[in-house]
């Protein structure tokens, strides 16, 4: 049976929010690393997700809570849900639908799941800490009021249901209701960042897990062995404990399997060509048998774990991002993967509308993604660039002497001290001679910003947003730089009602098709930048509009100027500022050296937070 995308409403209306205040604990203590050969993995994983709110809805059998649940209401037959990252819940075999957050809007994809003991419920969590609560799963607090010095990516359940507690990448343990904290890893140098979590059978004690299968064990959670010493084919995304807790299974992405402790190795996809990813794995109640979920919605089983049904070839709009069996806890991987686009009919490029991941990572997993798309059958194929900013922070550069006027610490090329995180740049707007907005950065104002007009503002965190100056966003003490550019291209998910070639630049020649460049935010406040030949401005809304943005801006145009380019350390350098590069798509101007020797011209560089 497959459930989805239904809003968080019992039929007898009986849903709420509340907003609800977290505690973060950030210190750490009794943190064990060791090193060891390993074998396996279980965990629930994911994308992205909202705000601290609770959700509550149907309750389930007679309302049954987590901790009272009767014999008679627990599903005893196999079962697992599959979480896609706009919160939309999918339910197969035993595993009952009780809400999700399909069709709602959230404030940061969901990203992990997790399900009560008794099956009778579940918890789903955003990237930002943000809980919803379903079924007999209760709320008891959340981090999506705070801000986070890094995104959450793991979540646990305590046995009784009586508590939570979530992981973020650099270790950090928040703790909800009766779940205790044991320690974190905080205040520790990593190697690689946490992707995962599990709890003990006793909820006395907790494993986290880095992408490198580095385990740290708190509480009552013994050591078992893990893979930090290995050099893995493909990072870690999760792990899930064992029934009796002495032992311990870790899944990669490409559906390698370590095993740990008492924990049997019962297969993998180690050597399976996947379409997509794997995002997680969740164990059977017996521990016999273990269940892999794909990004696509893909399942692969092992042991006694029976394949109940899946997502994949189903049309969906969503990212899965998590996999959860009944009554089965576990983390998640948190890292936002961008769906593939549709295209616009038969005879495209190989690869057309599917992501790429850029040529540097943050940690162990891309943080830039790359495709083309032709806007109409029989079209000039354009590059777009989907940028995760989750993890990343963007910068605006001048451009010395006079785009604009001024002394700036970031300007002509990317500073020595962003290189070794600089994962792209790319073109800005048009000429301050155009007279086409305002430019502001580092407490400077050469030129005044415009109420209306299309407005990219940085704040002090690196964060973007895009929006009419004046009326969608405006000036604070938290911001840090405004580039604008013309009126708004896509305004709440629509193009402007004036798409004529005379209202969107001068181009060379008269001719409108011509090289193009524009950036949107999506819905998550990831950035999108489109750039390519032969485009009308229609051309660029639109295809904007298909990669996910809801607001987008056009920025530069002609041939000269529409350029971006993504970057890592030259191969064979131990100096990781010296970069090596390539431009979007081909026939762009410029190479990479534009942005990281001089350019004359206003530009962003996107570098890793």
């Amino acid at each position: 049976m497959l459930s989805h995308g239904q809003p968080p409403v019992s039929s007898a209306g009986r849903a709420k929010v509340r907003i609800a205040v977290a505690r973060r604990f950030r210190w750490w203590s009794r943190a064990t690393r060791l090193v060891a050969p390993l074998v396996g993995v279980a965990c629930l994983c994911g994308l992205a997700l909202p705000a601290a709110a609770q959700v509550v809805a149907d309750p389930g059998p007679a309302g049954a809570s987590s901790a009272h649940a009767t014999a008679r209401d627990t599903p005893t037959s196999p079962g697992y849900w599959l979480l896609g990252d706009d919160g939309g819940v999918f339910s197969y075999g035993a595993a009952r639908f009780y809400g999700s957050m399909g069709g709602q809007t959230l404030n940061r994809p969901t990203v992990c799941m997790a399900s009560t003991v008794n099956g009778l419920g579940y918890w789903l969590v955003a990237q930002d800490g943000g809980i919803f609560s379903f079924g007999g799963a209760s709320f008891y607090g959340s981090t999506g009021g705070l801000s986070l010095v890094k995104p959450v990516v793991g979540m646990a359940a305590t046995p009784d249901g009586g508590g939570y507690w979530l992981v973020a990448t650099d270790g950090g343990v928040f703790s909800f209701g009766d779940a205790a904290f044991y320690g974190s890893t905080g205040g520790m140098p990593l190697n690689q960042p946490i992707v995962g979590m599990a709890a003990t059978p006793d909820g006395r004690g907790y494993w986290l897990v880095a992408s490198d299968g580095g385990v740290f064990s708190f509480g009552d959670a013994a050591f078992y062995g893990s893979t930090g010493a290995i050099t893995l084919n493909k990072p870690v995304v999760g792990m899930a404990a064992t029934p009796d807790g002495r032992g311990y299974w870790m899944v990669a992405t490409d559906g390698g399997i370590f095993a740990f402790g008492d924990a049997p190795f019962l297969g993998s996809a180690g050597g399976v060509p996947l379409v997509k990813p794997i995002v997680g794995m969740t164990t059977t109640s017996d521990g016999r048998g273990y269940w892999l979920g794909a990004q696509d919605g893909g399942i692969f089983t092992f042991g006694d774990a029976t394949f109940e049904g899946s997502l994949a070839g189903s049309p969906h709009v969503a990212s899965v991002a998590a996999i959860s069996g009944v009554g089965r806890p576990g983390g998640c991987q948190g890292t936002v993967v961008p769906n593939d686009l549709p295209v616009p009919g038969p005879g495209g490029p190989p690869g057309e509308g599917q992501w790429v991941p850029a040529i540097r990572n943050v940690g162990p997993t891309p943080v830039v993604y790359t495709t083309t798309l032709r806007p109409y059958p029989g079209g000039a194929s354009a590059g777009i660039a989907w940028m995760d900013m989750s993890r990343a922070s963007l910068r605006l550069y001048a451009g010395p002497p006079s785009q604009p006027a001024g002394n700036y610490a970031y300007s002509g090329q990317v500073v020595p001290g962003d290189r070794s995180r600089l994962l792209a740049a790319f073109n800005s707007g048009f000429l301050m001679a155009d007279n086409v907005g305002g430019w502001y950065s580092q407490g400077q104002m050469p030129l005044p910003l415009r109420n209306g007009t299309a407005s990219l503002v940085i704040y002090n965190n690196g964060k973007v947003q895009i929006g009419a100056w004046g009326s969608e966003v405006g000036m604070s003490p938290s911001v840090y730089s405004v580039r604008q550019n013309q009126g708004m291209l896509v305004d709440g998910g629509r193009p402007a009602t004036n798409l004529s070639v005379g209202a969107w630049g001068a181009v060379l020649a008269g001719v409108g098709n011509n090289w193009r460049s524009g950036i949107g935010t999506d819905r998550f406040g990831n950035l999108i930048y489109v750039g390519g030949p032969d485009l009308l401005p229609a051309d660029l809304a639109h295809l904007l509009l298909v990669a996910g943005a809801v607001e987008g801006m056009e920025l530069d145009i002609n041939p000269q100027w529409v350029t971006l380019s993504t970057y890592a350390t030259a191969p064979g350098q131990s100096n990781p500022d010296v970069l090596t590069g390539g431009n979007l798509i081909g026939g762009m101007y410029y190479g990479p050296d534009r942005f990281i020797s001089y350019s004359e011209r206003d530009f962003l560089a996107l570098v890793s937070s």
